[in-house]
């Protein structure tokens, strides 16, 4: 993806994250992280409720609420690249082997220092730190279609559809 495909999805996040009905869906996913013994929680995204003209590769959205201090385990996309901005806290990234703090969303930092950009099949993890961490992540497969890879297991996850 190019800056300007970058560019419309910070623009699809500037949009949910103005919309008071996204802000009940991030303390949805607060309330049951906190009931929750999981790792994170999430949701997927109505890309059809967002008005702004998304990638064309783009064909699913999701909203992760990770819990403090805990990795998210890593894992990778047989079939999919994925788009990822932190909307809220703050944490460390690993992909591809290569760690390093997280850039959020309300940065000043340019979109392509924002934005994670995770090639099919390329490892990652993360780690939110002192607190919390929310992220908006976008996929260029379905919702029922996405694979996650457990890279300790090789256990295949589905998060959406049938094999859930």
């Amino acid at each position: 993806m190019d800056v300007a495909d970058l560019r419309r999805l910070d623009a699809a996040v500037g949009h949910l994250l103005a919309e008071v009905s996204f802000a009940a869906t991030l303390a949805s996913l607060r309330e049951e992280l906190a009931r929750s013994t999981e790792t994170f929680v999430w949701t997927t995204l109505h890309l059809s409720a967002i008005p702004v003209e998304l990638p064309d590769a783009i064909e699913s959205g999701w909203v992760f609420h990770l819990r403090k201090d805990v990795p998210s385990g890593a894992h990778y996309h047989p079939n999919s690249v994925q788009h990822m901005v932190i909307v809220a806290g703050q944490g460390v990234s690993e992909i591809g082997g290569e760690r390093r703090p997280a850039v959020p969303f309300t940065s000043s930092a340019p979109v392509e220092d924002r934005w994670l950009v995770i090639g099919q099949g390329v490892a990652h993890e993360f780690t939110p730190v002192a607190g919390d961490m929310t992220v908006i992540s976008f996929h260029t497969c379905t919702a029922e279609e996405l694979e996650e890879v457990d890279c300790e297991s090789g256990g295949v996850r589905h998060y959406e559809g049938a094999d859930a």
